[in-house]
Formats: structure tokens, C-alpha cells, sequence
């Protein structure tokens, strides 16, 4: 049952205050100045291996509390959970900036899970309730892709100075992208908590909450369907958006001032030209929504076959192009499937499974980085034929079942 939309001034004033704070925290939480040279300023005091080790670690951390986190913040407030968040980031940043092992650069990454996990589901839900409380669910993709826009104007600017910085002076980037966040947090204190239909805190209803969460992803056959393409889209983009963009263009001899350049102007690239598919309405048309990130990964990720600085800029620029379209166009479709008292936990469980498998892909990488010289090749290539043969016949297959079908959405 469909839920009426409530109306009057306060419902108009938090969609005013929201979206307006929203687009202020954009610009601090994009300032990860460390984006270009984290995995050099690592690589000064451990191995490769080890870095995977620790991405791993980092992943797990936010696997096993994306549901708790979710629960949380479905029980006590998306605001309430967005503002811890980056205070934990933030302090993991001051850490990262000055680990000179691999305890303390252990440290800093369960800090970033932690972050990570709190953050996930919280933010998107906030903004997906506010719009809906005020009877304007159509318009998420749209506000979503334009904050990015400003994500990614903004972080243009603090990847090309984190890479200039680093080799003036090394901690810089990190302590920059702690303060910005510590900001962030400020800033995210300033949203107007959604109605949502939330229960007291308690320990019974926050195991359930985490249950009912999860069974979201499945509960009938359209969130079944949205739900694993979306995190079949995820697991193979986001390993690739996070680590081996930087492992593989280290690994090419790319400087970290070059890769500063290369990751802010094919991410700005990137959004720039979604945002101009969406303000034409090509994804108004469920089988391009399928279709075109289906496609697009399987005839770029093979070009990973050839691995060098040209095959992988091609590679790194369209996986930036479909983890957008993940973001804002499938995530429109993942939030009407779920209810708005579970959305928060139900978009943590999607992001804890797409990091199971970023794991799964960071372990298969430290094994085989021990015993062959092409170790992020060979990943890449793996992602290409998972592409080919399990992510574009999938998506053949839901354009055929959605063609001519309007989604159900659910309160």
C-alpha cells in the first residue's frame, strides 16, 4: 500500500534546507586529495601484497558492518549517521597521513570502513525520503547526477593539488582531505532529519531491522532482478574505481602528478556526459538502462588485453561512466523498490555484497601478485569475461522482461 505524500510548509522547508546542505557537503566530501598517490605513499613502506592485504581488511571491516550501520541508521537517523561517518573518516585520514607500517596503515583502513559503512545507505536513503516526502521521487537521478557534477568539479581540484602536493611534501594530502572531511561532517549536521516509518531503538529492533533490510533485496521478483544487476554492475566497476585504476597505472610507470591529471579530467569527463544522457531522457527507456552499461564494459574492459597507458585511460574513463550510471540511474530503480523504513539497510546490504566480491577480486590479486609479473592484467582480463559472458546476457535478458513494463514502486 502506497502511503499519501504529506504536504505543508515543513515538508517544503527540509526539501529546501536537504538539498541545499546537499550540495554544500558535495564539494568537502569530494576532497580526497590522497586519490592519485594513496597507494604510492603505501608503497614507500610496504609491499604491493601488502596493500592489497590492507585493501582487503578495509573491505571487510565495511562488509561486516554495512547491515549494522544500515539498521542504525534506519533506527536513529540517516543525519545522525552521516555526521559520525565522516568524524571517523576524518580521523582515519590524520592516521593514514602519518602510518609508516603496515599496523598503522592497517589501522587507518579499518577506519575507513567503519566510515565507509556508516556513510553507505544513510546518505542516498536521506535524499531518496527527502524527495519522496515531498511527492518528488522522479527528480533523484537528476539531483543526484548534478551533486555529482559538483563531486566532481570539486574533486578535479583536489586530485590535481594532491598530486602536486605529494611531492612537495608527503603528508599533506592526507591531513588535507582529514580537515575537508571534519567540514563535511559540520556541514551534514545541517540536514532536516525525513519522516520515515522508524521504531525505538532497541536491540530486538535492530537485529530485525537488519533482517528485514536484506530481504528487501529480494522480496519479490522486480527487486530481485534490480537488485543483482546492480550489484553484478558494482562488483565489476567499483573494484576497479577504488584500487586496480591505481595499481594498474603505478604498475605502467604513470607518475602521481599525471595520474592527478588523467583521474580528475576522465571522472569530470565521465559525469559530464551522463548528465547530458539523462537531461535528454535516454534512460527513460528501460532497455538502454540495461543495456548501455552492459555493453559498454564488455567492449572496453577486453582492451585490457593489450595493458598499456592508452587501453587503460579507455578502460578507467568508462568504468567511470558506468559506476555513474550504478549511482544514479540504477539506484533510482533499487530505491523504488524498497520501503522507506528499511531503504537505508537495503542499499547497505547492496554495497556489502558488491564488496564481498571486491574481496574475493583483491584476494585472487595478492595470490597471484606472489607468483606472476601481470597480476593486474590478468584481474582485468577476468572482469572482461565475467562482462561478456554473465553481465550482457543478463542484461539481453531483463531488457526483453522490462521492455514495455513500468516499474512498481513500493513505500
Amino acid at each position: 500500500m502506497r502511503l499519501p505524500v504529506k504536504t505543508g510548509r515543513r515538508n517544503e522547508d527540509l526539501y529546501q534546507n536537504n538539498i541545499f546542505w546537499l550540495k554544500i557537503l558535495s564539494i568537502f566530501r569530494s576532497m580526497y586529495f590522497v586519490v592519485p598517490v594513496w597507494v604510492s605513499m603505501e608503497l614507500q613502506y610496504i609491499t604491493l601484497t601488502q596493500v592489497a592485504i590492507i585493501e582487503i581488511v578495509c573491505l571487510a571491516s565495511a562488509l561486516f558492518l554495512e547491515l549494522p550501520t544500515g539498521a542504525l541508521a534506519d533506527l536513529v537517523g540517516r543525519k545522525t549517521s552521516i555526521v559520525i561517518s565522516f568524524l571517523v573518516s576524518a580521523m582515519a585520514y590524520l592516521t593514514f597521513a602519518y602510518a609508516d607500517s603496515f599496523l598503522w596503515f592497517l589501522i587507518a583502513g579499518l577506519g575507513f570502513g567503519l566510515g565507509d559503512a556508516l556513510l553507505s545507505g544513510a546518505l542516498e536513503a536521506l535524499v531518496f525520503d527527502t524527495l519522496k516526502q515531498n511527492g518528488k521521487e522522479e527528480q533523484f537521478s537528476e539531483i543526484n547526477n548534478r551533486n555529482q557534477l559538483i563531486f566532481n568539479y570539486s574533486i578535479v581540484f583536489a586530485i590535481i593539488v594532491g598530486g602536486l602536493l605529494f611531492t612537495k611534501y608527503y603528508h599533506l594530502p592526507a591531513i588535507l582531505t582529514a580537515i575537508a572531511f571534519l567540514i563535511a561532517s559540520l556541514v551534514a549536521s545541517r540536514f532536516m532529519e525525513p519522516d520515515i516509518d522508524s521504531e525505538k531503538f532497541t536491540l530486538k529492533n535492530y537485529l530485525l531491522q537488519t533482517k528485514m533490510g536484506f530481504k528487501e533485496l529480494f522480496k519479490n521478483k522486480q527487486a530481485r532482478d534490480i537488485s543483482l544487476f546492480y550489484i553484478l554492475v558494482g562488483s565489476l566497476t567499483w573494484p576497479i574505481v577504488i584500487s586496480f585504476k591505481n595499481f594498474s597505472l603505478v604498475d605502467l610507470g604513470v607518475s602521481e602528478k599525471n595520474m592527478g591529471f588523467i583521474f580528475a579530467f576522465l571522472s569530470l569527463f565521465a559525469v559530464q556526459f551522463l548528465h547530458i544522457l539523462i537531461r535528454k531522457k535516454v534512460f527513460d527507456k528501460m532497455k538502454v538502462v540495461f543495456l548501455m552499461p552492459a555493453l559498454l564494459l564488455s567492449v572496453f574492459l577486453p582492451l585490457s588485453y593489450f595493458y598499456n597507458v592508452p587501453s587503460m585511460i579507455a578502460i578507467i574513463f568508462v568504468v567511470f561512466l558506468v559506476s555513474s550510471m550504478r549511482w544514479n540511474i540504477l539506484g533510482k530503480l533499487s530505491n523504488q523498490c524498497y520501503s522507506s523504513k528499511n531503504r537505508a539497510t537495503a542499499i547497505s546490504s547492496l554495497s556489502m555484497m558488491i564488496n564481498l566480491i571486491y574481496i574475493l577480486s583483491l584476494g585472487v590479486f595478492a595470490v597471484i601478485n606472489e607468483f606472476l609479473p601481470d597480476a593486474v592484467r590478468l584481474i582485468l582480463i577476468i572482469m572482461s569475461l565475467c562482462s561478456i559472458f554473465f553481465l550482457l546476457p543478463i542484461a539481453i535478458k531483463l531488457k526483453n522482461k522490462y521492455r514495455d513494463k513500468v516499474l512498481v514502486t513500493y513505500d
